[in-house]
C-alpha cells in the first residue's frame, strides 16, 4: 500500500510538473503566477500560487484579453529562437526599415576585444532602476519579453535605462537558479540583436534584479561583446555572476 502510495505521489507530482505556470496579468501591468489556470468563483478568480497558496483575485482586476493572449502562447514547448522572431501585428515599428529577422544568426563573434584603461572603466552605476519610461523601440522590448517568459521567468518589467539609449530590465528572482537563468536569458536575447540587428541594439543593457522581499539581487550593466560570453557559453553564469555584477 505504501508503494502505491508513493507512485500515485511521484505520478502527481510529475502532472503538476507538466502543468508549467499560468500567469494572471493585471490591468496595472502587475502579474502574479499560479500553478494552473483559476478557476472563478462570483465575482473572483481562484488561483493556487507557485508555493501552494489560494488566493482571490477581483475579475476585474484581471487584463482578461493580455492574460489568455500570454497564455495561449506556449512558449515553453516553442522551438529554440523562435520566440526571438518579432511579430508587428500587435506593435507597429516606429521605423518602417526593415531589419534581418532575430532567427537568422549570422556569425558568432568570439573574443572581441574589450576596451583598456580609461576606457575600460564603466559608466556610473547609482540609479539603475526602472523609472516607468517606455523604451523607444516596441520590437526590441517584445524580443526580451518573449525571452524571459520562454525562460518561465513573469515577474520583470522593461523599459527605458539610465540614458535613452540604454535598455533596462527588473527581473523578481528567487533564489541562485533563477538568477543565472535570468542572465542566461536576457543575455541571449542581447546577443541575438547584436549579432542580427546591430542597428536596433541598446547601447547597453542595464539589469537589475530583485529578491521575493524586493531587495537588490545583483545589478549590471552590460555591452554587447559582455553579454555574448554568456550567450555563447565562454563563461558560467556563476562566473559571469562574479565578473560582471554592480552594488
Amino acid at each position: 500500500m505504501k508503494r502505491l502510495i508513493l507512485i500515485a505521489n511521484l505520478f502527481a507530482v510529475a502532472a503538476w510538473a507538466a502543468q508549467g505556470a499560468y500567469v494572471v496579468i493585471l490591468n496595472d501591468g502587475k502579474r502574479v503566477v499560479g500553478r494552473e489556470k483559476y478557476t472563478i468563483k462570483g465575482d473572483n478568480a481562484l488561483l493556487t500560487l507557485k508555493n501552494g497558496t489560494l488566493v482571490a483575485i477581483p475579475l476585474d482586476h484581471i487584463n482578461l484579453e493580455a492574460t489568455e493572449k500570454l497564455n495561449a502562447r506556449n512558449l515553453g514547448d516553442a522551438m529554440p529562437l523562435d520566440w526571438a522572431d518579432v511579430q508587428e501585428e500587435d506593435r507597429p515599428a516606429p521605423s518602417p526599415t526593415p531589419t534581418p529577422s532575430l532567427t537568422t544568426l549570422g556569425g558568432i563573434r568570439r573574443g572581441a576585444g574589450r576596451p583598456i584603461n580609461e576606457a575600460a572603466r564603466p559608466t556610473p552605476t547609482p540609479g539603475i532602476s526602472y523609472t516607468g519610461t517606455a523604451y523607444s523601440d516596441p520590437r526590441v522590448v517584445r524580443a526580451f519579453e518573449e525571452g524571459l517568459e520562454r525562460s518561465r521567468l513573469y515577474l520583470y518589467r522593461i523599459g527605458r535605462g539610465t540614458r535613452p539609449n540604454y535598455l533596462v530590465v527588473e527581473l523578481q528572482v528567487n533564489g541562485k537558479p533563477e538568477v543565472n537563468k535570468g542572465l542566461l536569458a536576457v543575455c541571449e536575447v542581447y546577443h541575438i540583436l547584436a549579432t542580427t540587428a546591430p542597428d536596433r541594439t541598446p547601447e547597453r543593457l542595464e539589469i537589475r534584479m530583485l529578491n521575493e522581499s524586493g531587495r537588490e539581487a545583483g545589478l549590471f550593466r552590460l555591452a554587447p561583446e559582455e553579454a555574448a560570453e554568456l550567450a555563447t557559453g565562454q563563461v558560467t553564469a556563476v562566473e559571469f555572476f562574479q565578473k560582471h555584477v554592480i552594488f
